[in-house]
Protein backbone atom coordinates (compact mmCIF):
# COMPACT_ATOMS: atom_id res chain seq x y z
CA UNK A 1 0.00 0.00 0.00
CA UNK A 2 0.46 3.61 -0.74
CA UNK A 3 0.23 6.63 1.31
CA UNK A 4 -1.53 10.11 -0.77
CA UNK A 5 2.07 11.99 -0.46
CA UNK A 6 3.43 8.54 -2.55
CA UNK A 7 1.30 9.64 -5.35
CA UNK A 8 3.21 12.69 -6.22
CA UNK A 9 6.58 13.00 -7.78
CA UNK A 10 9.82 11.89 -6.05
CA UNK A 11 11.62 14.77 -4.58
CA UNK A 12 15.33 16.08 -5.60
CA UNK A 13 18.12 15.90 -3.10
CA UNK A 14 18.90 18.05 0.07
CA UNK A 15 19.64 21.45 -0.71
CA UNK A 16 22.60 22.31 2.28
CA UNK A 17 21.34 25.57 4.32
CA UNK A 18 23.43 28.35 5.72
CA UNK A 19 23.20 30.75 8.40
CA UNK A 20 21.14 33.93 9.72
CA UNK A 21 21.22 35.94 13.36
CA UNK A 22 19.18 37.69 16.67
CA UNK A 23 16.18 37.52 18.71
CA UNK A 24 13.11 38.58 20.80
CA UNK A 25 11.30 36.54 23.64
CA UNK A 26 7.59 35.66 22.81
CA UNK A 27 5.77 32.83 25.09
CA UNK A 28 3.97 30.40 22.87
CA UNK A 29 1.78 28.23 24.81
CA UNK A 30 0.37 27.36 27.44
CA UNK A 31 -0.50 25.57 30.90
CA UNK A 32 -4.28 24.23 29.36
CA UNK A 33 -6.60 22.44 31.28
CA UNK A 34 -8.39 19.29 29.71
CA UNK A 35 -10.46 19.92 26.55
CA UNK A 36 -11.94 17.54 24.57
CA UNK A 37 -10.38 16.60 20.71
CA UNK A 38 -11.23 19.10 18.14
CA UNK A 39 -12.15 17.31 14.54
CA UNK A 40 -9.35 18.19 12.59
CA UNK A 41 -6.67 18.95 14.84
CA UNK A 42 -4.21 16.35 14.18
CA UNK A 43 -3.25 14.24 11.75
CA UNK A 44 -6.61 12.09 9.84
CA UNK A 45 -4.31 9.70 8.21
CA UNK A 46 -0.96 7.57 10.13
CA UNK A 47 1.74 7.18 8.13
CA UNK A 48 2.92 4.14 10.82
CA UNK A 49 6.46 3.31 11.94
CA UNK A 50 9.28 4.85 10.48
CA UNK A 51 10.14 2.04 8.18
CA UNK A 52 6.43 0.98 7.95
CA UNK A 53 4.31 3.33 5.14
CA UNK A 54 0.66 3.11 6.33
CA UNK A 55 -2.27 2.12 4.21
CA UNK A 56 -4.04 5.26 2.99
CA UNK A 57 -7.94 5.46 2.63
CA UNK A 58 -9.15 5.67 -0.91
CA UNK A 59 -8.50 9.01 -2.48
CA UNK A 60 -10.43 11.22 -5.02
CA UNK A 61 -9.32 10.85 -8.88
CA UNK A 62 -6.70 13.65 -8.22
CA UNK A 63 -4.83 11.19 -5.70
CA UNK A 64 -4.47 14.06 -3.35
CA UNK A 65 -7.55 14.46 -1.64
CA UNK A 66 -9.39 11.41 0.22
CA UNK A 67 -12.92 10.06 -0.47
CA UNK A 68 -15.57 12.71 0.85
CA UNK A 69 -12.22 15.21 2.27
CA UNK A 70 -13.64 18.49 3.18
CA UNK A 71 -11.16 20.20 4.85
CA UNK A 72 -6.71 20.44 4.46
CA UNK A 73 -6.10 17.46 6.86
CA UNK A 74 -2.49 18.21 7.77
CA UNK A 75 0.48 14.92 8.56
CA UNK A 76 3.10 16.78 9.54
CA UNK A 77 5.56 14.24 9.12
CA UNK A 78 6.16 10.87 7.04
CA UNK A 79 7.95 9.56 9.76
CA UNK A 80 11.44 9.16 8.08
CA UNK A 81 13.36 13.02 8.87
CA UNK A 82 14.41 13.76 5.55
CA UNK A 83 18.27 14.54 6.46
CA UNK A 84 20.15 13.06 9.35
CA UNK A 85 18.78 14.35 12.16
CA UNK A 86 22.85 14.52 14.05
CA UNK A 87 23.23 17.18 11.66
CA UNK A 88 21.31 20.11 14.16
CA UNK A 89 20.49 17.80 17.30
CA UNK A 90 22.67 18.12 20.66
CA UNK A 91 22.50 16.01 23.69
CA UNK A 92 23.46 18.18 26.64
CA UNK A 93 23.27 15.19 28.92
CA UNK A 94 21.47 17.02 31.21
CA UNK A 95 24.19 18.99 32.33
CA UNK A 96 24.47 22.27 30.46
CA UNK A 97 26.26 24.68 32.67
CA UNK A 98 25.96 28.67 33.01
CA UNK A 99 29.61 28.36 31.75
CA UNK A 100 28.60 26.51 28.51
CA UNK A 101 25.76 29.19 27.97
CA UNK A 102 26.99 32.28 29.01
CA UNK A 103 30.82 32.09 27.72
CA UNK A 104 30.71 32.46 23.99
CA UNK A 105 33.98 30.35 23.34
CA UNK A 106 32.51 27.71 25.03
CA UNK A 107 32.82 24.22 23.39
CA UNK A 108 28.95 24.42 23.32
CA UNK A 109 28.65 27.59 21.74
CA UNK A 110 31.43 26.58 18.81
CA UNK A 111 28.48 23.23 18.30
CA UNK A 112 25.67 25.12 18.47
CA UNK A 113 27.50 27.55 15.66
CA UNK A 114 28.37 24.82 13.99
CA UNK A 115 25.61 22.76 13.75
CA UNK A 116 23.23 25.99 12.76
CA UNK A 117 25.88 26.83 9.83
CA UNK A 118 25.35 23.49 8.49
CA UNK A 119 21.39 23.33 8.01
CA UNK A 120 20.12 26.28 9.50
CA UNK A 121 18.62 24.36 12.40
CA UNK A 122 20.03 23.08 16.08
CA UNK A 123 17.86 21.50 18.45
CA UNK A 124 19.63 21.17 22.22
CA UNK A 125 17.51 18.81 24.46
CA UNK A 126 18.37 16.82 27.96
CA UNK A 127 19.88 20.86 28.89
CA UNK A 128 19.10 20.34 32.72
CA UNK A 129 18.09 24.15 32.40
CA UNK A 130 15.03 25.20 34.35
CA UNK A 131 15.25 28.84 34.15
CA UNK A 132 14.16 30.17 31.00
CA UNK A 133 16.47 32.95 30.79
CA UNK A 134 19.48 30.71 30.89
CA UNK A 135 17.34 28.98 27.61
CA UNK A 136 17.17 32.14 26.17
CA UNK A 137 20.60 32.96 26.52
CA UNK A 138 21.65 29.65 25.30
CA UNK A 139 19.25 30.61 22.31
CA UNK A 140 20.98 34.24 21.46
CA UNK A 141 24.49 31.93 20.93
CA UNK A 142 22.99 32.41 17.46
CA UNK A 143 20.10 34.87 17.52
CA UNK A 144 21.32 38.08 19.22
CA UNK A 145 18.99 40.96 19.68
CA UNK A 146 15.53 41.10 20.14
CA UNK A 147 12.49 42.89 18.29
CA UNK A 148 8.78 43.23 18.47
CA UNK A 149 5.97 41.66 17.08
CA UNK A 150 4.38 44.47 15.13
CA UNK A 151 2.18 44.25 13.06
CA UNK A 152 1.62 40.27 13.20
CA UNK A 153 -1.83 38.47 12.35
CA UNK A 154 -1.55 36.41 15.71
CA UNK A 155 -3.01 38.43 19.01
CA UNK A 156 -0.44 37.96 21.01
CA UNK A 157 -0.04 39.48 24.96
CA UNK A 158 2.62 40.19 26.81
CA UNK A 159 2.80 37.62 29.64
CA UNK A 160 4.42 39.30 33.00
CA UNK A 161 4.73 36.11 35.15
CA UNK A 162 7.50 34.59 32.74
CA UNK A 163 9.76 37.80 31.77
CA UNK A 164 7.18 40.21 30.15
CA UNK A 165 7.73 37.95 27.48
CA UNK A 166 4.14 37.39 24.57
CA UNK A 167 1.77 34.51 24.33
CA UNK A 168 1.07 32.49 20.84
CA UNK A 169 -1.86 33.90 20.65
CA UNK A 170 -3.87 30.46 19.49
CA UNK A 171 -5.65 28.35 21.97
CA UNK A 172 -3.90 24.87 22.12
CA UNK A 173 -6.52 22.49 20.86
CA UNK A 174 -6.18 24.59 17.60
CA UNK A 175 -4.00 22.76 14.70
CA UNK A 176 -1.25 25.50 13.83
CA UNK A 177 -0.73 24.81 10.32
CA UNK A 178 3.44 25.17 8.86
CA UNK A 179 3.99 28.61 8.08
CA UNK A 180 6.89 30.86 8.10
CA UNK A 181 6.95 33.80 10.61
CA UNK A 182 5.28 37.28 9.41
CA UNK A 183 6.05 36.60 5.12
CA UNK A 184 2.43 37.98 4.73
CA UNK A 185 3.99 41.63 5.09
CA UNK A 186 7.16 43.45 3.69
CA UNK A 187 9.30 42.50 6.58
CA UNK A 188 9.58 39.26 8.62
CA UNK A 189 12.36 37.90 11.07
CA UNK A 190 15.37 35.99 10.00
CA UNK A 191 15.51 33.52 12.61
CA UNK A 192 13.07 31.93 15.10
CA UNK A 193 13.67 29.88 18.42
CA UNK A 194 11.72 28.20 20.86
CA UNK A 195 12.43 27.52 24.53
CA UNK A 196 10.26 24.92 26.56
CA UNK A 197 9.53 25.39 30.08
CA UNK A 198 6.63 22.33 30.65
CA UNK A 199 6.22 18.98 28.57
CA UNK A 200 3.72 16.57 27.57
CA UNK A 201 5.06 13.22 27.99
CA UNK A 202 2.70 10.95 26.49
CA UNK A 203 3.64 9.65 23.08
CA UNK A 204 3.74 12.19 20.24
CA UNK A 205 1.40 14.86 22.09
CA UNK A 206 2.56 18.52 22.00
CA UNK A 207 5.32 18.09 20.00
CA UNK A 208 6.06 20.62 17.76
CA UNK A 209 7.33 20.64 13.86
CA UNK A 210 9.68 22.05 11.62
CA UNK A 211 9.36 21.22 7.65
CA UNK A 212 12.44 22.13 5.37
CA UNK A 213 11.68 24.69 3.05
CA UNK A 214 14.51 24.05 0.60
CA UNK A 215 13.11 20.47 0.11
CA UNK A 216 9.54 21.75 -0.19
CA UNK A 217 10.40 24.43 -2.87
CA UNK A 218 11.95 21.61 -4.93
CA UNK A 219 9.29 19.29 -4.68
CA UNK A 220 6.59 21.94 -5.47
CA UNK A 221 8.14 23.20 -8.26
CA UNK A 222 7.91 19.59 -9.91
CA UNK A 223 4.03 20.47 -9.72
CA UNK A 224 1.32 22.19 -11.38
CA UNK A 225 0.82 24.06 -8.14
CA UNK A 226 4.44 25.28 -7.80
CA UNK A 227 4.20 26.49 -11.54
CA UNK A 228 1.55 28.68 -10.72
CA UNK A 229 2.66 30.16 -7.74
CA UNK A 230 5.50 31.24 -9.86
CA UNK A 231 3.10 32.84 -12.47
CA UNK A 232 0.74 34.23 -10.37
CA UNK A 233 1.76 34.80 -7.33
CA UNK A 234 -0.41 35.93 -3.68
CA UNK A 235 -2.62 38.47 -2.38
CA UNK A 236 -3.45 38.17 1.05
CA UNK A 237 -6.38 39.65 2.97
CA UNK A 238 -6.23 40.59 6.58
CA UNK A 239 -9.74 41.30 8.45
CA UNK A 240 -9.26 43.06 11.94
CA UNK A 241 -11.77 43.85 14.49
CA UNK A 242 -12.32 47.62 16.51
CA UNK A 243 -10.92 46.79 20.32
CA UNK A 244 -13.85 49.67 20.80
CA UNK A 245 -16.64 47.23 19.83
CA UNK A 246 -15.15 44.21 21.82
CA UNK A 247 -18.09 41.84 22.10
CA UNK A 248 -19.67 40.87 25.94
CA UNK A 249 -21.24 37.52 24.96
CA UNK A 250 -18.19 34.37 25.62
CA UNK A 251 -19.63 32.95 22.26
CA UNK A 252 -19.21 35.85 20.45
CA UNK A 253 -15.86 37.05 22.22
CA UNK A 254 -14.57 33.00 20.84
CA UNK A 255 -14.90 34.73 16.62
CA UNK A 256 -12.72 37.34 17.95
CA UNK A 257 -8.83 37.03 16.00
CA UNK A 258 -7.16 40.14 16.10
CA UNK A 259 -8.56 43.68 16.46
CA UNK A 260 -5.82 46.44 14.56
CA UNK A 261 -5.23 48.23 17.96
CA UNK A 262 -3.65 45.19 19.08
CA UNK A 263 -1.53 44.58 15.51
CA UNK A 264 -0.42 47.68 14.83
CA UNK A 265 0.01 49.24 18.43
CA UNK A 266 -1.99 52.24 17.63
CA UNK A 267 -5.18 53.58 18.95
CA UNK A 268 -5.94 55.87 16.53
CA UNK A 269 -6.95 54.57 12.98
CA UNK A 270 -5.09 57.20 11.03
CA UNK A 271 -1.64 55.82 12.75
CA UNK A 272 -2.77 52.11 12.13
CA UNK A 273 -3.65 52.87 8.80
CA UNK A 274 0.06 54.25 8.10
CA UNK A 275 2.05 51.66 9.99
CA UNK A 276 0.12 49.16 7.43
CA UNK A 277 0.81 51.28 4.57
CA UNK A 278 4.28 51.19 5.49
CA UNK A 279 4.61 47.56 5.61
CA UNK A 280 3.11 47.49 1.59
CA UNK A 281 -0.53 46.79 2.39
CA UNK A 282 -3.62 48.99 1.27
CA UNK A 283 -6.37 49.52 3.77
CA UNK A 284 -9.87 49.76 3.32
CA UNK A 285 -12.14 50.64 6.59
CA UNK A 286 -15.55 49.36 6.89
CA UNK A 287 -17.87 50.86 9.45
CA UNK A 288 -20.13 48.13 10.62
CA UNK A 289 -23.32 49.34 13.26
CA UNK A 290 -22.16 46.83 15.31
CA UNK A 291 -18.78 45.88 15.51
CA UNK A 292 -17.16 49.27 14.81
CA UNK A 293 -14.72 50.28 12.45
CA UNK A 294 -13.28 47.29 10.78
CA UNK A 295 -9.75 47.06 9.37
CA UNK A 296 -9.49 45.33 5.39
CA UNK A 297 -5.73 45.23 4.10
CA UNK A 298 -4.78 43.04 1.16
CA UNK A 299 -1.35 42.70 0.20
CA UNK A 300 0.33 41.07 -2.90
CA UNK A 301 3.40 39.50 -2.87
CA UNK A 302 5.35 36.69 -4.37
CA UNK A 303 4.90 32.88 -2.98
CA UNK A 304 8.41 33.01 -2.94
CA UNK A 305 11.66 34.57 -1.58
CA UNK A 306 14.87 35.09 -2.80
CA UNK A 307 17.45 34.08 -0.11
CA UNK A 308 20.76 35.36 0.03
CA UNK A 309 22.55 32.69 1.90
CA UNK A 310 21.20 30.07 -1.13
CA UNK A 311 21.65 32.57 -3.89
CA UNK A 312 18.26 31.31 -5.07
CA UNK A 313 14.84 31.68 -4.68
CA UNK A 314 12.60 29.35 -2.34
CA UNK A 315 9.07 29.14 -0.96
CA UNK A 316 7.69 30.78 2.11
CA UNK A 317 4.32 30.45 1.98
CA UNK A 318 1.74 28.17 3.01
CA UNK A 319 -1.84 27.84 3.45
CA UNK A 320 -1.32 28.69 7.42
CA UNK A 321 -2.57 32.75 5.72
CA UNK A 322 -5.81 31.59 4.35
CA UNK A 323 -9.12 30.67 6.25
CA UNK A 324 -8.13 26.89 7.13
CA UNK A 325 -5.65 28.22 9.23
CA UNK A 326 -9.10 28.11 11.87
CA UNK A 327 -10.09 24.78 10.58
CA UNK A 328 -10.28 23.78 13.90
CA UNK A 329 -10.39 27.04 16.11
CA UNK A 330 -12.69 26.82 18.96
CA UNK A 331 -15.16 29.84 17.95
CA UNK A 332 -14.24 31.13 14.52
CA UNK A 333 -14.08 27.71 13.00
CA UNK A 334 -17.86 28.21 13.04
CA UNK A 335 -17.45 31.38 10.99
CA UNK A 336 -17.90 31.22 6.95
CA UNK A 337 -14.74 30.69 5.02
CA UNK A 338 -14.97 34.39 3.40
CA UNK A 339 -16.05 36.11 6.41
CA UNK A 340 -12.84 34.30 8.49
CA UNK A 341 -10.36 37.10 9.37
CA UNK A 342 -7.18 35.63 7.10
CA UNK A 343 -7.90 34.67 3.39
CA UNK A 344 -6.02 34.03 0.42
CA UNK A 345 -5.62 33.95 -3.15
CA UNK A 346 -3.50 33.91 -6.33
CA UNK A 347 -2.24 37.19 -7.45
CA UNK A 348 -4.63 37.53 -9.91
CA UNK A 349 -7.80 37.11 -7.44
CA UNK A 350 -8.17 33.18 -8.22
CA UNK A 351 -9.24 31.35 -5.26
CA UNK A 352 -7.54 28.32 -4.58
CA UNK A 353 -9.17 25.11 -4.80
CA UNK A 354 -9.03 22.34 -1.58
CA UNK A 355 -6.77 20.03 -3.97
CA UNK A 356 -4.32 22.97 -4.14
CA UNK A 357 -4.41 23.74 -0.56
CA UNK A 358 -3.87 19.68 0.26
CA UNK A 359 -1.17 19.23 -2.38
CA UNK A 360 0.47 23.19 -0.79
CA UNK A 361 0.20 21.22 2.80
CA UNK A 362 1.68 17.87 1.66
CA UNK A 363 4.90 19.23 0.14
CA UNK A 364 5.80 20.88 4.00
CA UNK A 365 4.64 17.65 5.45
CA UNK A 366 6.92 15.45 3.28
CA UNK A 367 9.92 17.28 4.96
CA UNK A 368 8.80 17.62 8.39
CA UNK A 369 11.04 17.43 11.39
CA UNK A 370 9.34 16.81 14.71
CA UNK A 371 10.44 18.75 17.79
CA UNK A 372 9.78 16.29 20.76
CA UNK A 373 10.12 18.24 23.44
CA UNK A 374 11.43 18.22 26.91
CA UNK A 375 11.58 20.23 29.93
CA UNK A 376 14.70 22.77 29.23
CA UNK A 377 14.91 21.95 25.26
CA UNK A 378 15.99 25.46 23.00
CA UNK A 379 15.58 25.16 19.11
CA UNK A 380 16.55 27.84 16.59
CA UNK A 381 16.17 27.89 13.63
CA UNK A 382 16.46 30.01 9.97
CA UNK A 383 12.63 31.60 9.12
CA UNK A 384 13.59 31.47 5.65
CA UNK A 385 14.56 28.18 5.22
CA UNK A 386 12.30 26.24 7.96
CA UNK A 387 8.07 26.70 7.98
CA UNK A 388 6.88 25.37 11.36
CA UNK A 389 3.85 24.45 13.14
CA UNK A 390 2.24 21.73 15.30
CA UNK A 391 -1.46 19.98 15.35
CA UNK A 392 -3.86 20.61 18.20
CA UNK A 393 -2.99 19.75 21.86
CA UNK A 394 -5.22 17.87 24.00
CA UNK A 395 -4.35 18.16 27.17
CA UNK A 396 -5.41 15.97 30.42
CA UNK A 397 -5.61 17.29 33.91
CA UNK A 398 -1.77 17.37 35.79
CA UNK A 399 -0.21 17.95 32.24
CA UNK A 400 1.45 21.53 31.28
CA UNK A 401 2.87 22.76 27.75
CA UNK A 402 4.18 25.49 27.95
CA UNK A 403 6.69 27.45 25.23
CA UNK A 404 8.68 30.15 24.98
CA UNK A 405 9.32 31.56 21.37
CA UNK A 406 12.25 34.38 20.69
CA UNK A 407 11.83 36.30 17.66
CA UNK A 408 15.37 37.17 15.11
CA UNK A 409 15.41 40.39 14.32
CA UNK A 410 13.62 42.07 11.62
CA UNK A 411 14.37 41.28 7.90
CA UNK A 412 13.26 43.15 4.87
CA UNK A 413 11.78 40.96 2.36
CA UNK A 414 12.12 41.25 -1.17
CA UNK A 415 9.85 38.80 -3.28
CA UNK A 416 11.98 36.45 -6.02
CA UNK A 417 14.28 37.68 -8.29
CA UNK A 418 13.99 36.42 -11.81
CA UNK A 419 17.73 35.66 -12.65
CA UNK A 420 17.43 33.68 -9.18
CA UNK A 421 15.43 30.49 -10.35
CA UNK A 422 17.41 26.85 -10.72
CA UNK A 423 16.81 24.91 -13.80
CA UNK A 424 14.58 22.68 -12.55
CA UNK A 425 12.11 25.65 -10.75
CA UNK A 426 11.58 26.51 -14.64
CA UNK A 427 11.01 22.97 -16.32
CA UNK A 428 7.14 21.75 -17.44
CA UNK A 429 5.82 20.29 -14.02
CA UNK A 430 4.97 16.43 -14.25
CA UNK A 431 1.63 15.50 -13.69
CA UNK A 432 0.38 14.34 -9.91
CA UNK A 433 -2.14 12.13 -10.41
Amino acid sequence: PITMLELLPQPPPLKSPGVLASALVVILAAIALASPPVVGGASTTSFGSPDVAATSTSTTSSGILREGQIIVEPRWWTRQYPFDPARFTIDGQGSISKDDVYNPDSDLAHEIRTKYDDVGLVYITNTGLTDMADQRALARIIMGTESEYEGGANPRNRNSELANVYDIGAPIEAALAYHHEMTYKSHSIETLGFLCKHAVNRDDVGWSYVSDSVQAHDYIMQTPLGQKLKDKGLCFVRRMTDATKEPTDEADKAKIYNHWQKSWMADDPEEAQKAAEAQGLTVEWVDHPEQGRLMLTKYYKSAFEYVPSLDRNIMVTSIADDGEWFDNWPGIMDVPQEERPLEMFFGDDEPFTLEEKQAWTDAYDRYGIPLKWQEGDVAVLDNMKYAHGRPGIHILPGEQRELGVVLGKHYDLHQHREDKWTESDNMLPKSVE
